[in-house]
């Protein structure tokens, strides 16, 4: 879903018993202590059970039950609950339901006041099943029933703020004009969208009641040999200068990227014939063919957000203007500057090489955000922010701490953070230009041939470099995607090309492409050595160990290595769109579902024709790749889908548009204070901060 430069996405297994609610390990013994529940097990609570909670746990309440030996169902524990604590009537102000279910169409409608009411940000009264479920109408286990009486004696508290670190400036607070990695990161706070991601790797329904889909009708294949998507959004959200959401906020945002506007990625888009406004709350979008991936419904950078970053009433006007004019450059830059989104959090300040500084949206619809302000420090050294860590002045870091660290802060202040390494499904790559950097209509004299290419990965030995590096936690990958995509299966096709550590046959493919060994111990070529820069990210230890690692063990098979590390902007800005390297050692981050065509198509190369806004920054180029992904983007089958991966990836894996390394835990941590932490795999709109809370 986007590329980073070292910025990597990631999920954890930890969290999906957390998701939505305090956690388990915080509840359950205070519940059973209390003798509130006295088996908190996963067997269905019977009225005989909940009845005698109540009289614990508020024995001044009106029970609205009778005891007996009748399991209660999820939607009438909810709904009792609800009158127990004399919220009925906060439940009914709702203008729409607001649960993030995958199955809310079948919430009867007589309950979807209280599900909303449950899964608000300051109530937190209920969890979800696996798929994202809200089930109303199986039986509630007595141990989802502790987590909800935990949450209603004890109400997230509002108030405080945390802070985290970055190691950059971001260039901009919008992903539709930058494909930063920490702008995508800002963003997942700033901007809401379409779906997002749980920990568990489903899609869920965010700002669309639900997930088009064939078997729901929202997806139509047409006669004519199209196909149309409808989107049915919910109403009563707003944008952060409090004006209602519409679907005419999203066909004004489609108008935009079919522009001439410079946006990092509208391939999507441009394949959209038309746009419909069914209605203010739904607008339905036709294609002339069928899209694989068109439920998603946005290009790339906008994959979770859809079209819901661009509020028609404050960008229609200067849209209008740069439209005539053919000047974008004012346009883009209020637009990525000054955001505004419809996130849990708005941007209040932001000081460069100082901060970043978010503040709670009173009118986000699924609750204020219980934490009043997210602080963002810019600390460009990694070692700088680890101690700050450790003296306790950082609270919360994704993508903050490297293994090593995280790895030492769970044993010097595990009385003070919960350290979690989550598996992850990015990984760490190097980039190597096709295309020679000093004129990118020539092939590169080093890397445009494929065996310079094979014996780079050759002379890697990345289980040296895991085990020095991730204390050999990381896995070892063979293509752009790891085992948690929906297209894994492809990676056990035999026809999958693996390379093991093999200096020796590096040697012997630099030799078959013309190289000859010098005196010196170095490759040259018609009085040239095969000497390039490997460029990467300033500012962190594991990259520049990394760097070293890899410059020695290339050295052993003849290529000299120059190691340029550089600002993370600068590498975003002039660096990668333009084709300025030879050698980059970046990172990967998708969705599960990421589609090869987001990345690898011929089109997808940047250039002035699409602003230099593609994500193909290697230059790859091969015909049958096109044809594959082209036919990819319209095949719905599933077993046909799977066949076209594999021999993408045979294909990938021969001609390695990049190097593949590994991809290694991310680390997460919050101070133990920090209740209803949560955060997916991918950060795709996940992490689910407005639930979370500082206990006093």
């Amino acid at each position: 879903m986007k590329r980073c430069i070292l910025f990597v996405a990631c999920f954890s297994l930890f969290f999906s018993v957390f998701f939505g609610q305090v956690a388990q390990d915080i509840a359950v013994p205070y519940i059973e202590s209390k003798e509130i529940l006295s088996d908190c097990t996963a067997d269905p609570l019977t009225y005989e059970e909940f009845y005698t909670a109540v009289e614990v746990a508020f024995p001044e309440a009106e029970i609205p039950f009778e005891a007996g030996p009748e399991q209660v169902l999820r939607k009438d524990f909810i709904a009792n609950v609800l009158k127990i604590l004399d919220l009925e009537d906060e439940a009914l102000k709702f203008e729409d339901a607001y649960t993030w279910a995958n199955d809310e169409r079948i919430i009867p409608d007589a309950y979807l006041p209280q599900f909303t009411l449950a899964y608000q940000s300051n109530r937190q009264l209920l969890d979800y099943r696996y798929g994202q479920l809200a089930a109303p109408f199986k039986a509630i286990t007595k141990i989802e029933a502790a987590r909800s009486f935990y949450s209603a004696i004890f109400p997230p508290e509002q108030g405080g703020q945390v802070v985290t670190a970055v190691t950059a400036d971001p260039p901009g607070f919008n992903t539709l004009f930058t494909s930063s990695g920490l702008t995508w990161t800002l963003c997942n706070i700033l901007g809401d969208g379409y779906m997002g991601t749980n920990e568990d790797g489903f899609y869920i329904p965010r700002m669309i009641k639900e997930i088009p889909t064939v078997e729901n009708g929202l997806i139509q294949m047409l006669d004519n040999g199209g196909m149309a998507i409808t989107y049915n959004i919910r109403k009563g959200m707003k944008w952060h200068d409090g004006v209602e959401i519409t679907a005419h906020d999203a066909a004004f945002q489609w108008e935009v990227m079919v522009s001439d506007a410079p946006v990092a990625s509208n391939y999507f888009e441009r394949m959209v014939q038309k746009v419909e406004v069914n209605d203010d709350y739904s607008f339905t979008i036709y294609f002339d063919q069928p899209m694989a991936d068109g439920k998603f419904g946005s290009s790339v950078y906008g994959y979770y957000f859809g079209w819901f970053q661009l509020p028609e009433h404050v960008y229609r006007e200067p849209f209008e203007e740069a439209k005539a004019s053919g000047k974008w450059d004012a346009f883009a830059n209020d637009i990525t500057r000054n955001p505004v989104l419809s996130g849990p959090y708005k941007l209040k300040e932001y000081k460069e090489g100082q901060h970043v500084v978010l503040e709670a949206f009173d009118e986000y619809y699924m609750g204020r955000p219980n934490v009043d302000t997210v602080i963002f420090r810019i600390i460009p050294d990694s070692d700088s922010i680890f101690a700050s860590t450790l003296n306790g002045e950082i609270d919360v870091g994704r993508y903050t701490l490297d293994l090593k660290q995280s790895l030492q802060l769970r044993n010097q202040k595990s009385d003070m953070f919960n350290v979690f390494l989550t598996p992850n499904v990015a990984y760490r790559c190097i980039d190597l230009n096709f295309r020679d950097p000093e004129d990118l209509t020539k092939p590169n004299p080093l890397f445009g041939d494929i065996r310079t290419r094979q014996a780079f990965l050759y002379g890697l030995n990345r289980e040296q470099i895991n085990n020095i590096v991730f204390q050999g936690e990381a896995e070892i990958v063979d293509t752009w995607i790891t085992e948690l995509h929906m297209m894994r299966e492809a990676l056990k096709a035999p026809v999958i090309k693996h390379y093991e550590y093999n200096p020796t046959k590096a040697k012997q493919l630099m030799e078959e492409a013309g190289w000859k060994m010098n005196k010196n111990g170095y490759y040259e070529k018609d009085g040239e050595i095969f000497e390039f820069k490997l460029i990467g990210a300033a500012g962190s230890t594991e990259t520049e160990i990394l760097s070293q690692l890899i410059q020695g063990m290339l050295k052993a098979i003849g290529m000299k290595v120059n190691i340029d590390l550089k600002p993370s902007l600068v590498l975003w800005t002039e660096v990668m769109p333009y084709g300025n390297f030879d050698a980059l050692l970046t990172g990967w981050g998708y969705g599960i579902n990421d589609e090869a065509s987001n990345y690898w198509g011929s089109n997808n190369i940047p250039s002035e024709a699409n602003g230099f806004g593609g994500t193909n920054y290697t230059g790859w180029s091969n015909a049958r790749n096109d044809e594959i992904l082209d036919e990819l983007t319209r095949t719905m089958a599933a077993e046909k889908k799977l066949e076209l991966y594999t021999e993408h990836f045979k294909i990938w894996t021969e001609e390695l548009p990049v190097i593949p390394l590994m991809a290694d835990p991310t680390p997460h941590f919050a101070k133990k204070y920090i209740r209803s932490f949560s955060s997916t795999y991918d950060g795709g709109l996940g992490w689910v901060i407005q639930n979370w809370y500082i206990e006093k």
